[in-house]
């Protein structure tokens, strides 16, 4: 093995700035991972990039975990062994990755990481409620572009609308008004079956 597989060892990986510390002090090594063949030192260094990231997770630094993340996929590529270990290590990659796009506003994204980790792991708690908040901010967007949508034609019709419209103006403006109201009352049903 190699001395810096062997030090990694010795790093406490559930101390952060630790593990943060050692894996930039070696850096071009870890970077370098194409160049090794070996099985062991490839899952050695998945597990060591895997801390890394959910380190870097904490601290939030969602750019630089996307590049771990893609490392990360091409070594569980590279070492398409069928190891129990190498299952954990893609289920921690998919999760880091939906987690990472979720953090970046791409629920959508994201919840086809969660979809796949729910098949994987359907019991895990942790991947239905990710899986859930996802939905619940889908919707928001989109009910939140049709309310100001609504809002916009409802404060066109207010200033413009007898212009436009003549003596229809008020009903025109009455049937804008209600169907802004109905979009929060539809935003609490749809938020409820999200959630389901």
């Amino acid at each position: 093995m190699d001395s810096i597989i062997e030090k990694s060892r010795l790093i406490d990986k559930e101390y952060d700035e630790e593990l943060i510390e050692f894996y930039r002090e070696n850096r071009l090594y870890f970077d370098n991972f194409d160049i090794i063949t070996d099985r062991e030192t490839i899952e050695e260094i998945i597990l060591i990039k895997q801390k890394y990231c959910e380190a870097i997770e904490r601290k939030g630094y969602y750019k630089e975990l996307t590049v771990i993340l893609s490392e990360i996929v091409i070594l569980l590529d590279k070492n398409k062994s069928k190891s129990r270990k190498n299952h954990q290590s893609n289920e921690k990659a998919l999760f880091y990755e939906g987690i990472v796009l979720a953090r970046r506003n791409k629920y959508s994204a994201s919840n086809h990481r969660f979809k796949e980790l729910k098949i994987i792991d359907p019991k895990n708690e942790s991947y239905e409620n990710w899986y859930k908040s996802n939905k619940k901010k889908i919707f928001d967007n989109i009910l939140s572009l049709w309310e100001n949508i609504i809002m916009i034609i409802t404060v066109f019709t207010a200033f413009f609308g007898h212009n436009i419209f003549g003596n229809t103006n008020v009903i025109i403006l009455i049937i804008v008004f209600v169907l802004f109201v109905g979009t929060f009352f539809y935003k609490l049903v749809l938020r409820k079956k999200a959630t389901k």
